[in-house]
């Protein structure tokens, strides 16, 4: 017989649950917004890095362009016969050797005005070329060209700063660079005389 009372059906008593306590989260703990920030960071440095380089690359690039002279231009000077110019394209100057070119007397109708250098970089030579022209009586510099590549020339050109009328003896030093990092590898000069005028 049933006792008074008693549920029906019998209930079974429960059985504790036994496993890993569970702790509330410290304050502030956000898991996945630290994960999306660490990767927005990894991000923007990585950003930074590449626009750094280009910045050096794009610098480089301006920089070896700023250094070509613009007074230069392509081909051989002007008033060369076809054969002369043939002979020239033909022309391989040996390694090591440096072919220069320029006109022995330079005239300017005056300080200012530009005057025939007839410089060339002949198409034969293996390297760049830069000249500096200087007065032999005190050694200022009266023109200095920026880098001529092969092939190209350099007709007119003013000289750097207003001279009065005369005669200068000046010595033309001409500077092998090399093709690739620019760097000076020979020098030759040559006398030159110039002559201004008024």
């Amino acid at each position: 017989m049933n006792a008074p009372n008693a549920p029906y059906p019998p209930q079974m008593p429960q059985q504790p649950q036994y496993g890993m306590p569970q702790y509330p989260p410290p304050y502030g703990f956000q898991p996945n917004k630290k994960k999306k920030k660490r990767a927005w960071i990894i991000i923007l440095i990585l950003l930074l890095a590449a626009i750094a380089v280009a910045c050096l690359l794009a610098f480089y690039m301006c920089d070896a362009e700023n250094n070509r002279d613009r007074n230069a231009d392509f081909g051989q000077l002007e008033g060369k016969s076809a054969a002369e110019i043939q002979e020239m394209l033909n022309q391989q100057v040996e390694e090591g050797m440096f072919n220069i070119s320029i006109a022995g007397v330079v005239e300017f109708e005056n300080g200012t005005a530009p005057g025939n250098w007839e410089i060339e970089n002949i198409p034969g030579n293996r390297y760049l070329m830069q000249v500096t022209v200087t007065r032999d009586d005190n050694g200022e510099t009266v023109y200095e060209s920026g880098i001529i590549d092969p092939n190209y020339h350099i007709q007119r050109a003013p000289l750097s700063y207003d001279l009065p009328a005369g005669e200068y003896n000046c010595t033309a030093v001409f500077s092998a660079l090399d093709p690739e990092t620019e760097e000076m590898v020979g020098q030759a000069g040559a006398k030159v005389l110039v002559r201004v005028k008024s």
